[in-house]
């Protein structure tokens, strides 16, 4: 795993989002936040799409990217702990799922 390809995919993401973001809905930091964190979600799903002969497991890195931004929207929305870890799980299986849906982000 290239640790370099990662980090600049997740921050490139999280910075285009979060300028859009912070442009057309100045001052709502809740939301800035949130689309930042969405940024960096696709960012690193999209890291092993991008130079796949880097990554040999990147299917197991877009699962834990989605676990983790799936209990970052739990906790967002404030639910119950419950809900949060089935957000995660079903987070999980959007990352496993990105090789269908990067090319359209």
């Amino acid at each position: 795993m290239d640790l370099r390809i990662t980090i600049y995919c997740a921050l490139s993401f999280a910075v285009i989002f979060g300028l859009f973001s912070f442009v057309f809905y100045f001052g709502d930091w809740y939301r800035l936040g949130f689309v930042a964190a969405f940024g960096l979600f696709f960012g690193i799903c999209s890291a092993p799409e991008i130079e796949p002969k880097k990554f040999k497991q990147g299917w197991l890195l877009q699962i834990a990217a989605g676990f983790i931004a799936g209990l970052l929207v739990g906790v967002f929305f404030n639910l119950e702990i419950g809900l949060i870890f089935s957000c995660g799980i079903i987070g999980g299986f959007v990352g496993r799922l990105t090789p269908m849906w990067i090319r359209y982000v």
